[in-house]
């Protein structure tokens, strides 16, 4: 297994990652029909056994992703990435672009349907692979491919779930941080705005490392924050209330419907995680029949940009988990035929 190790990274990254990246990975645009166009990057392998499908968490992006596409692909893969709307090179949609925004969930399902629906499997069938598809989520991307896979149970033959957005862990005690998100999304509706940020929240602003909750490996935090300083585009701020609202309902819908999931998943978290809630997280995996879990003591929240010590770990049984045969892989084909309306 070939995973990219930190003491190579800096020089790896510039001369070898981030030019392959640019140049051999495909990047496009959708516009859907509400008018919002979304950004993707799809990693071709000729001699891929599965596309993995990525589902970022907030305020990432694609190219934040570049070396795990990077370590994806050279691990026999295929990848498909977007940017989920609102963030990254998709459209913004408010009037701030800083605004961490989204009216319902389902927006962002939606989304990630027509992505594969329209873009991917077109790609396949144009390139005549007949491939199984496999989830790969982190955080916010969590509860948003959570919800597809409820949505479209036969989509994907498995999906890998890494510090899932399943419950956070707000600033505040959970009760009274309700009560401020719903009174803001009202307070908003009244005067006719269409979003504000939450309490304490605001518009980009680079953390120095040793001050981060995301992850240890100095390396790697570097490389993302540089990264956005060389895009200024690709920055995002704190959540709104909108946001904040809609996070709530989607995450107690997963909590709720979860014993339905059929689908062989793995759910990887971390210990020392202080973004997302840990208690809602065991929840979820108790109630799906087949669920493989782990938790990764002292690892923070960011399990693809952590220290190899935990970053290894989780990748390698990422990708032992979905190269193991499975009773059912539906294929790109399957996966278009699968709409339950």
């Amino acid at each position: 297994m070939q995973l990219t190790k930190e003491s190579e990274l800096p020089e790896k990254y510039e001369a070898v990652i981030k030019p392959w990246f640019d140049a051999d990975v495909q990047a496009g645009l959708r516009k859907l029909s509400d008018g919002v166009s979304i950004h993707y990057r799809y990693a071709h392998n000729v001699n891929a056994k599965s596309v993995i499908v990525v589902s970022s968490g907030r305020v990432e992006c694609a190219v934040k992703y570049a070396e795990l596409i990077y370590d994806l692909f050279h691990n026999g893969h295929s990848v498909f990435i977007h940017d989920h709307r609102g963030q990254g090179l998709s459209s913004r949609t408010t009037e701030n672009p800083h605004h961490g925004y989204i009216d319902d969930f389902s927006q962002y399902v939606s989304d990630f349907e027509h992505m594969i629906d329209d873009v991917l499997i077109p790609i396949l069938n144009k390139n005549q692979q007949n491939l199984p598809l496999h989830l790969l989520c982190h955080s916010m991307g969590s509860t948003i491919g959570a919800m597809l896979v409820l949505s479209r149970p036969q989509m994907f033959s498995k999906a890998a779930f890494c510090s899932p957005m399943f419950g956070i862990t707000p600033p505040l005690p959970q009760w009274l941080a309700t009560i401020l998100v719903y009174c803001g999304v009202t307070f908003n509706k009244l005067r006719k705005k269409q979003s504000a940020y939450f309490l304490g929240q605001g518009d980009y602003r680079p953390t120095a490392f040793h001050e981060n909750h995301l992850m240890s490996s100095e390396v790697r935090y570097r490389i993302f924050r540089k990264v956005y300083s060389q895009q200024p585009e690709l920055r995002l701020g704190g959540v709104t209330h909108e946001w904040l609202h809609a996070s709530i309902v989607a995450m107690k819908k997963i909590r709720e419907e979860a014993k339905t999931i059929q689908l062989p998943c793995q759910i990887l978290y971390s210990g020392a995680d202080t973004v997302v809630a840990n208690k809602d997280i065991e929840k979820v995996i108790a109630d799906i029949s087949n669920c493989d879990s782990k938790c990764i003591p002292e690892a923070m929240h960011e399990l693809f940009f952590e220290k190899d010590k935990f970053r290894v770990p989780a990748l390698t049984q990422i990708l032992t988990f979905f190269g193991a045969q499975s009773l059912s892989r539906p294929s790109a084909q399957k996966a278009k035929e699968s709409f339950i309306p």
